[in-house]
């Protein structure tokens, strides 16, 4: 009886939640004050487990990271945007965009604390 792989494509799923995507920007005076502008845009995530030896690489540079993420590829996501997960602001650290084992285009998102958070309405 012969024996074969038959190949089988998984379809990759976002279902562990959404967040609404933000893109820091300045304002153009003497001092510049940062800010969130709403990109309107909410996009279905995987989350990851967030290895050891990334924690303490992390660690090592003083940053705080809170998740990682997968989604469909977006290369407009960069490490000057914010996400929204429920009242919580994360940074973008490190957006790595791949094509996986199947062909799917997926970025993979680490995401850091961002303490500071002042939007576009507030200034």
């Amino acid at each position: 009886m012969l024996n074969y792989k038959q190949n089988i494509t998984n379809l990759p799923t976002y279902n562990d939640g959404k967040f609404r995507l933000f893109e820091i920007k300045q304002t153009d005076d003497t001092y510049s004050v940062e800010y969130l502008h709403d990109t309107g845009h909410n996009i279905w995530f995987e989350e990851l487990s967030i290895s050891d030896k990334l924690k303490f690489e992390a660690e090592e540079r003083q940053k705080k990271i809170t998740y990682k993420l997968r989604i469909s590829q977006t290369k407009q996501i960069n490490s000057l945007c914010v996400v929204k997960i429920g009242e919580e602001y994360h940074k973008i650290f490190n957006a790595y965009h791949f094509t996986n084992k199947d062909g799917f285009k997926e970025t993979d998102l680490t995401l850091e604390e961002y303490p500071r958070v002042k939007l576009e309405e507030e200034i």
